[in-house]
């Protein structure tokens, strides 16, 4: 069976949702952990069963990464586990033909750190792929990405699987 046309590009979870995923998965392995000390026969097996499977899932949620596929359906938006395409969700906008990359300058605070310490913020910046208008006055977000490199291997992926051209930035508002 042949492989779908796919691409790979970036880590879906920045470090403050996996450090939510780390947090939520020790809460969830408390059960199985009780249950392994505190039980007899059958239902430390049963235990030793739910700890392995809660340490399968936080791995596979920390490994996913973002990416494109292109399917039978059109090239879709994809989050892969260990390359496995997990989950997929169409893009397109309807009377958008056109593919830019925008560059912003983000600010992400710390997990459990005040709104009001800024300092303890990480300034990024982030390369969002946008899908446009004719006349550049309606936008609509595809992807965003920490890492210009990836932007642009997103593009050259879209640009060869659909019928989307790439256009800089400029609206038109006349």
């Amino acid at each position: 069976m042949k492989k779908a046309p796919h691409i790979i590009l970036e880590n879906a979870l920045d470090s403050n949702m996996k450090l939510y995923v780390y947090i939520i998965s020790l809460f969830a392995l408390c059960f199985p952990i009780v249950m392994i000390f505190n039980t007899e026969g059958l239902f430390i097996w049963i235990g030793v069963l739910l700890g392995i499977m809660v340490i399968g899932i936080a791995i596979s949620i920390w490994t996913i990464k973002k990416g494109f596929i292109k399917t039978n359906k059109g090239t879709r938006i994809c989050y892969f586990s260990w390359g496995v395409p997990i989950f997929m969700e169409a893009y397109g906008a309807p009377n958008k033909p056109v593919l830019s990359i925008l560059k912003f300058k983000k600010r992400g605070r710390a997990a459990f750190v005040s709104v009001a310490n800024p300092e303890f913020s990480e300034k990024f910046n982030a390369f969002c792929i946008y899908l446009l208008n004719e006349k550049h006055t309606q936008k609509k977000v595809v992807l965003c990405f920490k890492k210009e490199k990836n932007a642009r291997l997103a593009i050259d992926f879209l640009l060869k699987h659909t019928s989307y051209r790439e256009e800089i930035y400029s609206p038109d508002f006349s």
